[in-house]
C-alpha cells in the first residue's frame, strides 16, 4: 500500500489592493514581523504561465511571519491584470477561503492596537476570559478572527517567543463537505481532528448569527508548526458561489499552501498524489529553481492549492520565512508626494467638493474628468471608475474605497506613466478649519522618470488645494 504524502500547511495567500497598507496593518495591528518577497520572479518572462494561471502577470510579493517558524502570510499586490474589488456584500459563507484565525498573546492589547489604527470588531468579544474570541476585517476586506485560547496549545511556547502572534486556522467554505473531505485526506494527506475550532455561537462574530452549517477540522503533515484547515459547509444560509469570470488575483484570499521545509522531494509526491485525486496543476510545469521552487493546483471543486518548497539557510530567508528588515523587501512603488492644506470649511464641505468627480473639470485644473462607471451605493463612491484627460493622457482612475465627510482611496487601473499608483484624500477637523491632506505613492514606469513625475504630481495637487481653499473659503 503506498505511503501517503503529508506537508505541512504552512502558507495562507492573499490579493491584497494597497501593499503596503495592508502590511501596515498586519505589522503595527498585531505584531507580525516583516519577513522576505518578491517582485523580479513573479513578472514576464518568468511569471509567464508558471504562476497562478495568470499569464502576463506582473505583480510584487511580501511576506510575514509569527511565531511559528514554518508559516507565512503571503500578500500580493498586482500590477496586471488589475485585482477586482471584493463585493460589498461579501459573507465568509461565500464558496472559497472565507477567512483566517490568529491566535494573540495579549487578546486586550491586540484589541486596543487596533483600535489606534482604526480597526474595531464586528461585534463584542465573546466566550469566557481565557477563552474570548473577536473578528475583525482588515483593509481588504478579509475576516481576521482573533482567538485567545490557542487552538494548538503545544506550540504556543515554541517557535519566535518575541512575537505575540501566530497563523492558527484558515476556513474554507465549500458546497459539498464529502468532496472536499474526501480530496484533502487523499489528494493532500491531511488527517481530521477530533476538535471543533467553532460553535453555533460564533457564527455571531463575522455577521452570520443563526447559521446552520457542518464544520470539520484537519491537518497536515505534522502537528507542529502547521496551519489548520476548518472546512465548513453553510446549508443556511447558503453562500454564493464564486463569480464566473473569478481570477486568483481578486482581491481577498486567494489559496493556502502545503509546504516542505527541505527539498522540492515532498512536493512533487504531493503533486502526483493529488493528480491521482483529481487535481489540475494551472501551471505549464513546476517552478523548480532547485533552492526553492512552486507548483499551483486547483481540486475537483476549483479551490486552489500550492505546493512549495525551500531549502534551509538562504532560501528560508529569501522567500519570506525568517524575519528581515522593511527595506530588504523589494519595493511595488519607490515615490511618494504628500501635499496638505488647512482650510476653513467643514469636512462634509470639502467631501462634497473632492467627491464629484465630474465636478473637478470646473475648477481643479486636472483636465477633463468623466464618470465612466457608477459606484455601487453611491454614484460616485466606492467601485466607481473615472477617466482624467490629463496632459499625459487618458488615465482610468477607480473607487477603492469611499467614506463620505472623511475621505476616499483610489488607483489608476491603466492609461499612466506610473505602475502601482496609489491615492488617499484624507480630511481631518481642526478646529474651525480642516486638514486635506492628499498622499500619492507609485514607482515610474520609465526607469529614472521617478523623480520628475514626483514634481510634476506635487505641482498639481498643490495648485489643486490652492484653488480648492480660494473656492470655499470665498463663499
Amino acid at each position: 500500500m503506498p505511503t501517503t504524502v503529508a506537508l505541512p500547511l504552512n502558507q495562507i495567500a492573499f490579493a491584497v489592493i494597497d501593499l503596503r497598507r495592508t502590511e501596515a496593518w498586519w505589522r503595527e495591528g498585531l505584531g507580525f514581523l516583516p519577513a522576505g518577497g518578491n517582485r523580479l520572479l513573479f513578472r514576464p518572462p518568468l511569471s509567464d504561465g508558471l504562476v497562478q494561471k495568470l499569464p502576463g502577470a506582473a505583480m510584487t510579493c511580501w511576506c510575514m511571519v509569527g511565531r511559528s517558524d514554518w508559516a507565512q502570510l503571503e500578500m500580493f499586490q498586482y500590477e496586471k491584470p488589475n485585482s477586482r474589488l471584493m463585493a460589498d456584500d461579501y459573507l465568509p459563507n461565500n464558496i472559497g477561503y472565507s477567512r483566517c484565525g490568529i491566535w494573540v498573546e495579549d487578546f486586550d492589547a491586540a484589541l486596543a492596537q487596533l483600535e489606534l489604527i482604526g480597526t474595531q470588531p464586528l461585534t463584542p468579544p465573546i466566550g469566557p476570559p481565557g477563552q474570548r474570541r473577536a473578528c475583525v476585517r482588515n483593509p481588504d476586506g478579509v475576516f481576521v478572527e482573533l482567538m485567545e485560547d490557542d487552538p494548538l496549545p503545544e506550540e504556543t511556547g515554541a517557535g519566535r517567543q518575541d512575537c505575540p502572534v501566530a497563523i492558527r486556522t484558515a476556513t474554507l467554505s465549500t458546497p459539498d463537505m464529502a468532496r472536499s473531505v474526501e480530496f484533502v485526506t487523499r489528494g493532500l494527506g491531511m488527517r481530521e481532528l477530533p476538535i471543533a475550532l467553532h460553535g453555533d455561537e460564533h457564527e455571531a462574530l463575522w455577521g452570520l448569527a443563526g447559521a446552520s452549517c457542518e464544520r470539520r477540522v484537519f491537518v497536515g503533515g505534522s502537528d507542529n508548526e502547521t496551519i489548520l484547515l476548518e472546512i465548513v459547509q453553510y446549508l443556511k444560509p447558503l453562500g454564493k458561489p464564486l463569480p464566473a469570470d473569478y481570477r486568483l488575483c481578486d482581491q481577498g484570499i486567494l489559496n493556502i499552501c502545503f509546504g516542505d521545509p527541505q527539498s522540492g522531494k515532498g512536493v512533487y509526491a504531493m503533486l502526483e498524489q493529488a493528480q491521482a485525486q483529481g487535481a489540475v496543476a494551472t501551471t505549464r510545469k513546476v517552478l523548480d529553481l532547485n533552492l526553492v521552487g512552486c507548483v499551483y493546483v486547483d481540486d475537483p471543486l476549483g479551490f486552489s492549492y500550492e505546493f512549495m518548497w525551500a531549502k534551509p539557510g538562504w532560501a528560508h530567508r529569501a522567500f519570506g520565512f525568517v524575519p528581515t528588515t522593511m527595506a530588504e523587501r523589494p519595493e511595488l512603488d519607490n515615490q511618494r508626494v504628500d501635499c496638505s492644506i488647512k482650510i476653513a470649511a467643514s469636512p462634509e464641505q470639502l467631501f462634497a467638493e473632492l467627491g464629484d468627480h465630474e465636478g473637478l473639470s470646473s475648477w481643479a485644473g486636472l483636465g477633463q474628468i468623466k464618470l465612466d462607471k457608477p459606484g455601487q451605493g453611491e454614484r460616485n463612491g466606492r467601485f466607481a471608475e473615472r477617466i482624467v484627460n490629463s496632459p499625459v493622457g487618458s488615465i482610468r482612475e477607480q473607487i477603492t474605497e469611499w467614506t463620505p465627510g472623511q475621505g476616499y482611496r483610489y488607483r489608476i487601473l491603466e492609461g499612466s506613466p506610473f505602475v502601482g499608483y496609489w491615492g488617499h484624500i484624507q480630511l481631518t477637523p481642526e478646529g474651525k478649519q480642516t486638514r486635506v491632506d492628499w498622499t500619492v505613492r507609485f514607482r515610474s514606469r520609465i526607469p529614472g522618470m521617478g523623480g520628475v513625475l514626483s514634481r510634476v504630481v506635487e505641482g498639481k495637487f498643490d495648485k489643486t488645494l490652492q484653488l480648492l481653499k480660494q473656492r470655499l473659503e470665498k463663499r
